[in-house]
């Protein structure tokens, strides 16, 4: 799905990252199966069976703060994150080289987020309007010839 938006494999590596900050409902019932025990436990105890409840992703992991935009993902990522898409990323040499770059090296990481960012923020972006289905507004909030 990526590629076919023209964004690689290191985008995707990078965007990643975005999983370490927030929150996240209880239904990541296909979690990373090498999660730590104790945070596994832990997290189906705050669940506690409600698939709507909203966690932290990153809160109990060792230095994780939920409301922080950092590489601490990627130092958890083996044990302390929810999702199996985020686990193997470790799996294959070429991404698990990418994360422990990014986890080594802070800024390198937020160069790679932000040019990622910029790559995905130009996927479909519209150049002239399309007649009867879309248009390219003025004033983003109000529809053109509304005022």
């Amino acid at each position: 799905m990526f590629a076919a938006k023209e964004l690689d494999v290191f985008d995707l590596v990078a965007l990643s990252g975005a999983h370490g900050v927030g929150r996240v409902r209880c239904r990541f019932t296909n979690g990373n199966s090498a999660m730590d025990p104790t945070y596994a436990n832990d997290l189906r105890t705050e669940c506690s069976g409600n698939p709507d409840k909203l966690v932290n992703q990153t809160d109990r992991s060792p230095g994780g703060d939920p409301d922080m935009m950092d590489n601490q993902y990627f130092k958890n990522i083996a044990k302390f994150v929810l999702f199996k898409s985020d686990a193997t990323l470790i799996s294959n040499a070429t991404t698990r080289k990418q994360v422990n770059d990014n986890a080594a090296n802070p800024d390198k990481w937020y160069k790679d987020f932000e040019a990622a960012m910029v790559k995905m923020g130009n996927i479909g972006v519209m150049t002239s309007p399309v007649a009867g289905l879309a248009e390219i507004r003025d004033v983003c909030w109000r529809v053109n010839g509304i005022y």
